[in-house]
């Protein structure tokens, strides 16, 4: 189960200030420019701390059902190094990871840090429902029975905390985000992830982008395309090897139908 949730901690689409060491960082000033660079991607993107929850346009509000395919998996280290479980995650290569998600109505406060929703204007704006989304996703990867529950930080949406089987905790918290609207129906999201597993006996740290640009098809229909890098801690025993550049690279298909409630 563990190289498993090795592969579950690069494909969390959700998630404090982390202080890094950052070797010539690649900035985020054109997110689609980015997207056009796959695979060729030689640091870790640097992105503004987030300041409120992420806001989506209009048109994701609803339950719909995602279809999630795995195209592509790249170790730019390898042979030298590669990350756990990288050569198992093959089997995953078009293999089709079916779940639910949900984006709701809510109205921010643009006056507390903890970027929760709260009902102070008639301003009404469309998050994601992070708690279930990040359920359904686990569940879908790792099994229902692996996953006994996923909350978010309450004093800080943020923050992540994800509980499984055997006393397994992985906190995901994201630290950095961008997002840029093409046109009416396109729209790109960058987030940096800080992600800690902890299981008996052992800890796990390492960062994840995920950068995802949505095409609305119809009122009903949303594709993207999402990449994904993988970077490691400064903590990691192994960084050196790598500093700031990527030591997995993977990129999806996501499919989007809406579900009738």
């Amino acid at each position: 189960m563990f190289k498993t949730i090795q592969y579950f901690l690069t494909i969390t689409i959700t998630i404090i200030a982390f202080n890094l060491i950052n070797i010539n960082p690649t900035w985020a000033d054109n997110l689609e420019k980015r997207i056009n660079n796959f695979p060729q991607w030689d640091s870790q993107i640097s992105l503004p701390s987030p300041e409120q929850e992420l806001i989506y346009p209009r048109w994701f509000q609803g339950t719909w059902e995602v279809t999630n395919i795995l195209k592509e998996q790249i170790a730019p280290l390898a042979p030298k190094f590669q990350t756990p479980g990288f050569s198992q995650n093959a089997t995953y290569i078009d293999q089709k990871i079916v779940f639910p998600v949900k984006f709701i109505s809510a109205t921010i406060n643009q006056n507390q840090d903890n970027f929760f929703p709260n009902k102070i204007n008639d301003k009404i704006v469309t998050i994601a429902d992070r708690a279930f989304n990040g359920r359904a996703i686990a569940r879908a990867y790792l099994g229902e029975e692996n996953v006994q529950n996923v909350m978010v930080n309450s004093n800080n949406s943020t923050e992540q905390i994800t509980k499984f089987s055997q006393d397994n905790k992985l906190i995901s918290t994201v630290i950095g985000r961008e997002t840029e609207s093409i046109n009416e129906q396109e729209f790109i999201t960058s987030e940096i992830t800080r992600q800690f597993f902890r299981r008996p006996g052992n800890v796990y740290i390492n960062f994840v982008e995920t950068t995802t640009k949505y095409t609305l098809i119809d009122s009903n229909h949303i594709q993207a395309q999402q990449y994904t890098a993988v970077y490691l801690s400064p903590q990691d025993p192994d960084y050196f090897l790598a500093f700031n550049q990527p030591v997995a690279l993977y990129s999806y298909e996501l499919n989007l139908e809406k579900k009738e409630l």
